[in-house]
C-alpha cells in the first residue's frame, strides 16, 4: 500500500490451510479495495480488543445462512444483487451483522440493504452495526434506517465512524498491554477460564 498508510496482508492457500479455517484463500484485492478492507480490518481488530468472537469475510462468505438477495430500483432500472454483512459477531442466535460502509451508495440500494436487516431482525433477531467514513455517511444510515424500521435507538441498528472505531481499537490494545506488562512475570497465566456458562 502507500508508504505511511499501514499494510495489508492476504492470508495464502498455505496460511488458510496452517490456520485450519475451512474457507477458500481469497486472491490478492485490487486498489479499489484496500480502504474497504482496511475498514473490515478495524472492524474486526475493534470486536477482537472487546472480547468478541466474529466470523471473517471469508467465513461469511462461505456460511449460506448470511446470504441474502436485495432488489431496487433506480435510474437504470430494476435492479437485484446477492447481499452478505462484511463480518458477523457471534453473539446470540442470529449475530450483529457488520457492515463497512466508506462509499456513498445509492440511496435505493442503501435503502434496499437495511431493509434486508430489518427483515433479517424481525426473522432470526440480529442486529447489525454500520462503520461509516464520515458524518454525512453516518447520518444517511440512520435516516434511512429509521424509514425502514430500524431506529438507532431501538437497539437494532448502531452506528460508528471509522475514526471511532480504530482509536477504541487502539485503546484496547494499549489498555490489553499494559496490563500484561504490569502482570509480575512469576505469575502462571490461566489455561482456562471457567465462569460457570
Amino acid at each position: 500500500m502507500t508508504r505511511g498508510e499501514g499494510s495489508l496482508f492476504v492470508a495464502t492457500r498455505t496460511g488458510v490451510a496452517v490456520a485450519a479455517v475451512p474457507v477458500r484463500a481469497a486472491g490478492q484485492p485490487a486498489p479499489t479495495w484496500w480502504a474497504h478492507h482496511c475498514g473490515v480490518a478495524w472492524a474486526a481488530t475493534w470486536l477482537t480488543v472487546r472480547g468478541h468472537d466474529f466470523l471473517g469475510a471469508r467465513q461469511v462468505l462461505e456460511d449460506a445462512r448470511y446470504a441474502g438477495k436485495i432488489s431496487w430500483r433506480d435510474r437504470r432500472g430494476y435492479n437485484t444483487s446477492s447481499h452478505r454483512p462484511d463480518l458477523v459477531a457471534r453473539t446470540g442466535r442470529a449475530g450483529v451483522a457488520i457492515e463497512v460502509e466508506l462509499a456513498k451508495k445509492s440511496a435505493e440500494r442503501l435503502r434496499a440493504i437495511l431493509w434486508h436487516y430489518a427483515i433479517w431482525r424481525s426473522t432470526k433477531g440480529g442486529a447489525v452495526i454500520y462503520v461509516c467514513a464520515d458524518d454525512e455517511l453516518c447520518q444517511r444510515v440512520r435516516t434511512v434506517g429509521k424509514d425502514v424500521g430500524l431506529p438507532p435507538d431501538g437497539g437494532w441498528l448502531r452506528v460508528e465512524l471509522l475514526e471511532t472505531i480504530k482509536a477504541q481499537a487502539c485503546a484496547g490494545y494499549e489498555a490489553a498491554k499494559s496490563e500484561r506488562l504490569s502482570r509480575p512475570s512469576a505469575a502462571p497465566r490461566p489455561m482456562l477460564a471457567v465462569d460457570g456458562g
